[in-house]
């Protein structure tokens, strides 16, 4: 980490916007590298509380993750606060843990640790302005740009493997959404999520029963433009929410 760059500072200014103040054009300096942008998102769930977490890929590539508040984790149905004119939805599928997670957890162990597996939604707007213009290292500083979690119901068969696609359908403003899904699998999820047990640990943030962690999006990021609901269906399992307008 660059002694020029001061996490704090960046933690600063990005919670004056998670507390109303209009979005950063950026972080000035930006993070130099990945510990820099941990130090951030530390310094911010120091400040909102933790308890919910993101897998993600920093720049496509290489396994990272969020840390998220765990305020904004809310049950589905809600009625959301007003988002961004440039929000985009995804529909994820949520791990929420049954028991602690330790640093050195095998994938038995991280298995083992997993008390269900929900249908969710991740809300994606930026603390930044335009998040096409900032860097990956500014957008993961920025807890991946993520702007909260809905969960829905509890995924049947999840503990058969989650292979292939899941047949979601996404319903905006109570219209089909025809979108492509991703496919991943309940043994990619255990793997990252034995790498985020040791992680959390050396952030000072362990895993512990009651964590949401977020798996990546099985449809999107989709602009929600301006849509005031969604509701996504897997089977009987369901997801929805509404958003309130400016």
């Amino acid at each position: 980490m660059s002694a020029a760059f001061d996490p704090e500072a960046a933690a600063r200014a990005l919670l004056a916007v998670h507390r109303g103040a209009p979005r950063l054009p950026g972080l000035t300096p930006p993070p130099p590298d990945p510990d820099a942008a941990y130090a951030v998102q530390g310094a911010v769930i120091r400040a909102l509380g933790g308890g919910a977490w993101k897998m993600a890929l920093l720049a496509g590539r290489d396994r990272h993750a969020g840390a998220l508040p765990g305020q904004g984790v809310v049950r589905s149905g809600a009625l959301l606060r007003p988002l961004p004119a440039d929000a985009c939805i995804e529909v994820e599928t949520a791990l929420i843990l049954g028991a602690d997670l330790p640093a050195g957890a095998t994938a038995a162990a991280a298995t083992d640790a997993i008390a269900e597996v929900r249908l969710a939604f991740e809300l994606v707007a930026p603390r930044l302005a335009d998040r096409r213009m900032a860097s990956p290292l500014e957008l993961m500083a920025d807890g991946f740009g993520s702007a909260g979690i809905v969960l829905g119901d509890v995924l049947p068969g999840w503990r058969d493997g989650m292979t292939g696609r899941l047949g979601i359908e996404l319903r905006l403003n109570d219209q089909p959404v025809a979108a492509p899904e991703a496919a991943a699998s309940l043994a990619e999820a255990v793997g990252f999520l034995s790498w985020l047990a040791g992680h959390a640990a050396a952030q000072g943030l362990p895993l512990r029963r009651g964590n949401v962690v977020i798996t990546g999006a099985r449809i999107g990021p989709l602009p929600l433009d301006g849509a005031r609901s969604a509701h996504a269906r897997v089977g009987p399992a369901e997801v929805s929410a509404r958003f309130a307008q400016p």
